[in-house]
């Protein structure tokens, strides 16, 4: 233990000596930036946005309409699209790191593990993930497979990201999050972008889109590709988890009558990861790590239609198909989607501003079984129904709003489960608001906890019998849930500095565990083996507390600093009378404290220079120790429409481990690498 203290104190030194240097060189860099004459500033001047203007974004992800940033009461962070192209980043899952109180790691080249406050893993099963409000968490298979969530990044107008539950208006997926990926409208990507890039692990990477306009109707199409080479697995070999994809798409909008505006966009994408993977044989050896090739395609298709009747008053129809097949050594999935919300609001009053609503989803899906991994029956279709209502009431006008809604949801495997919550905001300025919420939310079993048999390990047992632990979904499997209190503070302290503060305390009930059963002799596959059986139930019970803090100081006219700090606890323990053993992973998957940093200079000349800092601590459940990632990135635009961009990531280490996913292979160590970009727009 006094080891792995050590080393999270040598790293948390490490990390902070690391950032004075940053902070140092960038002082240094700005003193000469602030001689400059104003006419040397970049094209996209990031220093000239207002910190004011960054606290009144518009959002739309807490009540599904239209609200200001600095007075929502909830923890939502927004990723802009200027802090997108100044990160260097080309993932929207390494994007989240930029996010207090999100949990990112890269497990290999491929896949990741995303989470909003605990609960970290390959699929989390507690966050809810959309993209232009297609929901990309499957009803099959719980969470979300990021490698296959690519957009061009530049198209993307906004990231919005709440902690926390946000059950009452999305359902039952979004427990402890939700992650909204806005794409921008076609009228605001016209004319053609051509983007290429190449490094050190990035072998390729090309990106072209153009948008027009025919009559009323603006429109963009894409394409897009990447080739990525292996990663290096613990130990220094060569991980073999290269990967590549590629994918087209496009969108179209319109008005007409001028209150009613129509959205269709749509893609496709076809690629193959590889990996290594843990494959078990009740023959010898039992037990062997194979490199395998999972071949991946999908697409998917949104409509959506909105009328506008006043600035209080509107309703909006959403449809979408979402279908994906994936085929690997252990498993082939085809997944089918149907998705239709209807949504509408309008004011009672002058107190009174309500939202409600209803939706449907049908997936079906289809599993090539084999011995390592099936699910029982092989096809199904699973149906889900929901409606909400939400209402604000403003009790004291431009002071004090109250937020009560109740969402009522018919799930596959669990039935009927309402979701409330109640939210108060308290307007102490225009400046500066407290809030308070209330929730209660659900993760709804899946596909994978009823009907799921998998074989985790084999080993020869008494007299060389071959043995199997497996597990196996159960019927009985039913609703964890979440009883969640925020508390929040948000504050423009001036016109160059804002904070943001929240806080949580959690209560959780029926969560995950995995029960053990009776063992049993099979001859199904030859030869006889003994089987352990394990089964998923709801035997465990715990507790979180945390919280998140970000800031915003625009230090002078050409530097700006954000930082960023979250803190998590979480216990849990077995339900009185149960035989169940508490797991380590539920509160040891996740780190106790992250810090980010990130710095945007304005250089003379139109050049650029940003870098950013990420703290993470240890994983005590998988002996992952904290570590500390800095990247840097140098940007020139010789012209207006040309960007280049030379960015290294994880420069302070040659290797770093993130996360070990036990049942996802080999786990990989982020190297230090290194690329280039440059983009040309038409």
């Amino acid at each position: 233990m006094f080891e792995v203290l050590s080393i999270q104190w040598k790293c948390s030194r490490f990390a902070v000596r690391a950032g004075i240097a940053v902070l140092v060189l960038t002082a240094g860099l700005t003193a000469r930036a602030q001689t400059s004459q104003e006419s040397s500033a970049p094209q996209n001047d990031l220093t000239k946005v207002s910190i004011e203007n960054l606290m009144n974004i518009n959002v739309t992800s807490v009540s599904k309409k239209d609200e200001v940033l600095s007075h929502t009461a909830a923890a939502i962070f927004v990723i802009t699209q200027e802090g997108i192209r100044r990160s260097g980043m080309t993932s929207i899952p390494d994007l989240l790191r930029m996010v207090p109180g999100l949990d990112v790691a890269q497990i290999d080249g491929s896949r990741w593990a995303v989470s909003a406050r605990g609960f970290n893993s390959r699929f989390s099963n507690k966050l809810l993930v959309l993209i232009d409000g297609r929901s990309l968490y499957s009803l099959s298979f719980e969470g979300v497979y990021w490698e296959t969530q690519n957009l061009m990044l530049e198209d993307v107008e906004r990231i919005e990201v709440i902690r926390g539950p946000g059950a009452t208006v999305w359902g039952a997926g979004a427990v402890n999050g939700v992650i909204n990926v806005i794409t921008k409208k076609a009228k605001d990507t016209q004319g053609g972008l051509v983007s290429v890039g190449a490094g050190s692990q990035e072998r390729g990477l090309g990106e072209a889109r153009y948008g027009g306009q025919a009559g009323s109707m603006y429109y963009r199409a894409y394409a897009m590709g990447f080739d990525q080479g292996p990663g290096v697995g613990v130990g220094g070999a060569l991980a073999g988890d290269g990967w590549h994809m590629m994918q087209g798409g496009f969108r179209m909008d319109w008005e007409t009558s001028g209150k009613d505006a129509w959205s269709v966009e749509g893609s496709l994408y076809q690629g193959d990861q590889h990996q290594f993977e843990n494959f078990a044989s009740v023959t010898a050896p039992f037990e062997q790590t194979i490199q395998t090739q999972t071949a991946l395609s999908g697409g998917n298709l949104l409509g959506r239609w909105t009328r506008t009747f006043s600035d209080r008053s509107g309703m909006a129809v959403q449809v979408y198909y979402d279908g994906y097949r994936r085929d690997d050594i252990s498993l082939s999935i085809l997944t089918n989607t149907v998705d239709f919300d209807f949504q509408d609001r309008f004011a009672a009053g002058s107190r009174h501003d309500i939202v409600w609503g209803a939706g449907y989803r049908a997936t079906a899906d289809s599993f090539d079984n084999t011995f390592q991994t099936s699910f029982l029956p092989a096809q199904r279709t699973g149906k889900l129904y929901g409606a909400f209502v939400q209402d604000e009431i403003t009790l004291l006008p431009n002071r004090l709003n109250f937020t009560v809604g109740i969402r009522f949801e018919v799930a596959p495997f669990s039935g009927y489960q309402a979701e409330p919550s109640g939210r108060l905001l308290w307007s102490l300025s225009e400046k500066q608001a407290i809030w308070f919420s209330a929730s209660l939310a659900a993760r709804t079993p899946d596909r994978a906890h009823r009907g799921l048999e998998t074989t985790e390990v084999v080993f020869p047992g008494q007299g060389g019998l071959p043995t199997a632990l497996t597990l196996s979904g159960a019927d009985d499997t039913n609703n964890e849930g979440i009883l969640d209190f925020e508390v929040g503070y948000r504050v423009q302290a001036t016109k160059r500095l804002s904070i943001d503060l929240a806080t949580f305390a959690d209560k959780y009930k029926d969560m995950q565990s995995i029960d053990p059963g009776v063992p049993f002799l099979s001859n199904n596959p030859a030869p006889l083996h003994v089987v352990i059986p394990t089964f998923f139930g709801n035997q465990i019970h715990g507790r979180g507390f945390g919280g998140e803090f970000s800031g915003s100081w625009k230090v002078n006219r050409a530097w700006k600093l954000v930082a960023g700090y979250s803190i998590l606890t979480q216990a849990f323990e077995a339900n009185p009378g149960s035989v169940s053993p508490v797991p380590e992973t539920p509160a040891g998957n996740s780190p106790r404290h992250q810090v980010q940093l990130r710095s945007q200079v304005n250089l003379p000349r139109h050049f650029e220079f940003d870098q950013s800092i990420f703290f993470v601590s240890r994983l005590a459940a998988q002996s992952v120790p904290a570590y500390t990632r800095a990247d840097c990135r140098f940007g020139w635009s010789p012209t207006e429409n040309t960007e280049v961009s030379i960015v290294g990531q994880n420069l302070l280490s040659p290797r770093l481990l993130q996360f070990v996913q036990h049942d996802a292979g080999i786990s990989t160590e982020d190297t230090r690498k290194g690329f280039a970009k440059i983009t040309w727009r038409f």
